[in-house]
């Protein structure tokens, strides 16, 4: 399995006595899952979502978990991605932990991305709308917003088997927006220049991250 290859890769990045940003999503899971098998001395924990925690605690890694306010650095961030461009710009979000995601990849000394080779793009958005954390309370101004200066088409995302918005574990919606062809990694800030947007899935200020990159032949690349 690649995402199984690709955690086990990861694993090598960590060290005894490290902060390890944990990412969220089925990729992350399988790194929890490696980290908990390698067991690595004095390693602390930082998870990005409720669901990452749980895999984290179901392994036996309870323990080691920490909010991100209890630690004073992150070591290194490991996190999958919906959408990687040539040149590092990434997409994320489809799992509706973009907010956390970002805080903690962002302050991550090293950040490590791991990515079976279909999600490599020229440009993104390629396949993916490009997700926007939103205060409930502003979410269709912000929607109206963003189609109003940018084009496109933005939706509150509903999805996700309960009934009514998708809520992220920071109590917040997620406007879906697709806009009329590929972003310019400037629209990061531009986003959050609307009154209402707390984060977008656009991931452009982390060039230096190690994407690793699982070929179906079984081999593992960097970009």
């Amino acid at each position: 399995m690649l995402k199984t290859l690709l955690a086990r890769e990861a694993v090598r990045y960590v060290k005894s006595g490290m902060v390890v940003g944990l990412g969220s999503g089925t990729t992350a899971r399988e790194f929890i899952k490696a980290l908990a098998e390698a067991e690595v001395d004095g390693v602390l924990l930082v998870p990005t979502s409720a669901d990452s925690e749980v895999v984290a605690y179901e392994v036996g890694l309870g323990d080691r978990l920490r909010p991100m306010w209890a630690v004073d650095r992150i070591d290194l961030a490991v996190d999958g991605a919906d959408e990687v461009a040539r040149d590092k710009t990434l997409l994320k979000g489809r799992g509706g932990a973009l907010l956390r995601e970002k805080i903690v990849d962002y302050a991550a000394e090293r950040f490590v991305v791991l990515v079976d080779e279909h999600k490599l793009v020229e440009r993104i958005p390629a396949r993916n709308p490009v997700p926007v954390e939103v205060l409930p309370w502003a979410w269709r101004f912000v929607a109206r917003q963003i189609e109003k200066k940018y084009g496109g088409a933005a939706r509150l995302r509903t999805d996700g088997g309960k009934l009514g918005p998708v809520v992220t574990d920071n109590g917040n919606y997620i406007v879906d927006w697709v806009p009329p062809g590929p972003v310019n990694p400037s629209i990061e800030e531009e986003l959050k220049e609307i009154p209402g947007v707390l984060e977008s899935g656009v991931f452009a200020k982390r060039r230096d991250a190690v994407v690793l990159v699982a070929r179906h032949d079984g081999s593992v690349t960097q970009l």
